[in-house]
């Protein structure tokens, strides 16, 4: 579907990564705060709690994607607010353990379904040559949020208090009208699912995503970049922790570095990337992953880590886009909700990274582990390049692209 109106769902779409992020972040950071002063839960239950919200996460992605083939990409979306606005409505007025622990459940699985569908929506909405910009775009949105939202939760008193749950519910029931209201407006076609093994049942994406050695190989990969980025404060907060008395000082500083230097440097960074194709661009941002965490492995200083924090974030910037790009690129249209959805499976590399560095660093030390889970990004390259010069269509030419999309790229 491509009307002149299609580029105002987009860019809602867009913003809302940027609002549900600076809402998130103002909240789940100080979740634990919350569940020991309001609830008075001890540690290992406020790390069963949080911890739970993982799994829920990455089941709420896939499914939730798999169900935006079957009944249309805004009624899954919409559902998934829905979801939300409760969940958090509920933190805001619980009082037992039991009610948080369905309130996170359900706020994980709600919120997590936003991510895979959206992307999807945009795939839908989009042409070929303008996909890539979106994404990079949705990246920026959701980055500035939380680079924003802890520092706004702690200047308005929000950290760990009630009300800030209850501002995010109105926040998000606010995003869910304007979303509504901009479909009802704009409405977006759904997917057929006319050429699913299955036709018009939601067993034919799952057999679509089951049976594509493309997807599968695609996720491989990207789990071994998740291994080395998702969990990267982990790694450097065992480290430093352990090997300087100011650890926590440089950890806050090489954390602000790092999203300062995704919001500084996306938009910039998108206009080369849409330049390159989309494997050549992960093997950049590959090295670049590679080259951060080997100078956290020699760094002696805060400004030593800073520097390999800039250096690791650019090479985040290179690969989230251009990993969007791929999936959007195999995945069929009929299909392309559950194909973003098993995306999430690439999550689980938040628990390998800190898995394997922790061995690495109880057994050696912190610049064995940085360069062991650093040659993580070094296999995964691997993987990309292989897959470009085998995978017929996985490579196109960027260029080509852009010049065969109708209407003005990204709506402007």
């Amino acid at each position: 579907m491509h009307t002149s109106r299609t580029p105002v769902l987009a860019k809602l779409l867009v913003a809302g990564a940027g609002i549900m992020s600076l809402a998130n972040s103002v909240t789940i950071p100080f979740l634990a705060i919350f569940l020991r002063r309001e609830l008075g839960l001890e540690p290992p239950a406020v790390g069963l709690v949080i911890g739970s919200s993982v799994c829920f996460s990455i089941a709420a992605g896939f499914f939730g994607g798999a169900l935006s083939d079957r009944f249309g990409r805004v009624p899954v979306l919409l559902t998934g607010l829905v979801g939300v606005v409760v969940s958090f409505a509920g933190f805001a007025a619980a009082e037992h353990l039991a009610t948080v622990i369905a309130c996170n459940a359900a706020l994980a699985f709600s919120s997590s379904v936003f991510a895979p569908v959206s992307k999807a929506l945009l795939g839908d909405l989009l042409t070929e040559g303008t996909r890539v910009r979106w994404f990079s775009h949705q990246y920026l949105a959701t980055n500035a949020g939380y680079a924003v939202g802890p520092l706004l939760g702690v200047a308005l008193g929000l950290s760990g208090a009630r009300i800030a749950f209850a501002t995010a519910a109105v926040t998000y029931g606010l995003y869910l009208a304007a979303l509504a209201l901009a479909a009802h407006r704009a409405p977006a076609a759904p997917a057929t699912v006319d050429d699913l093994p299955a036709a018009g049942r939601l067993l034919g994406s799952l057999r679509a995503v089951a049976t594509d050695r493309r997807l599968l190989i695609l996720l491989v990969a990207g789990l071994l970049l998740e291994s080395v980025q998702l969990r990267i404060s982990a790694l450097l907060a065992q480290d430093l922790d352990i090997s300087f008395d100011n650890g926590a000082q440089i950890l806050a500083a090489v954390m602000t570095a790092n999203a300062v230097t995704v919001v500084a440097f996306q938009l910039l960074a998108a206009r080369f990337v849409l330049r390159l194709e989309a494997v050549t661009a992960i093997t950049v941002g590959g090295l670049l992953l590679f080259a951060g965490m080997a100078g956290f492995a020699f760094s002696t200083t805060l400004w030593h880590f800073v520097a390999a924090m800039v250096v690791f974030s650019l090479g985040e910037v290179f690969i989230v886009p251009s990993e969007f790009a791929l999936i959007d690129r195999i995945a069929p249209p009929a299909a392309r909700g559950a194909y973003f959805g098993a995306q999430s499976f690439t999550q689980f590399g938040g628990f390998a990274g800190p898995f394997l560095g922790g061995l690495l660093l109880a057994e050696w030390d912190g610049t064995v582990m940085y360069l062991g889970v650093g040659a993580l990004a070094l296999a995964a390259v691997a993987v990309y390049l292989a897959a470009g010069h085998r995978i017929t269509g996985l490579r196109r030419n960027p260029k080509g692209a852009e010049s065969r999309a109708t209407g003005r790229p990204g709506g402007r």
